[in-house]
């Protein structure tokens, strides 16, 4: 059998763990978050401690792990995610920026969002997103 690693705190980190878990404006998360590691430093088993703040005992041992390697720090902010893949590849986007710099519409004289997306076969949203986040703007050129 596995037994979690002992969290000894010293006075001045479990007063702000007590702190940030009795707090009336502390994340709910944080606050469970405090709850876990001071009941970890009491010798609570990681099962017993999923029980009683109502978690899995994998995010009670991720937690006091955490807490082990980072501090207090790592309580209060959630872990960096790789969060959803562009749907704009930077190939696309220098396409999209030739495109309305360097051809010209055959009915107009400059590109709108929505002639360039049907030309190009993409949304008009995509088109201004990529025209702001390049400071690109067809109407004021020149």
């Amino acid at each position: 059998m596995r037994v979690a690693e002992a969290i000894e705190l010293d006075a001045k980190t479990e007063r702000a763990l007590r702190t940030l878990a009795q707090g009336r404006r502390v994340e709910a998360r944080v606050k469970q978050r405090a709850s876990v590691i001071l009941l970890a430093a009491q010798g609570w088993q990681n099962k017993d401690i999923a029980d009683e703040v109502k978690l899995d005992r994998r995010q009670v041992a991720l937690w006091r792990r955490r807490f082990i390697e980072g501090g207090l720090e790592v309580l209060l902010q959630d872990a960096p995610r790789s969060g959803r893949t562009p749907s704009v590849t930077s190939a696309l986007e220098s396409h999209i920026v030739s495109t309305t710099l360097h051809e010209q519409p055959a009915e107009a004289a400059q590109w709108s969002t929505r002639t360039l997306a049907s030309y190009l076969g993409l949304g008009a949203t995509t088109i201004r997103r990529v025209w702001r986040r390049n400071g690109i703007k067809p109407h004021a050129a020149e």
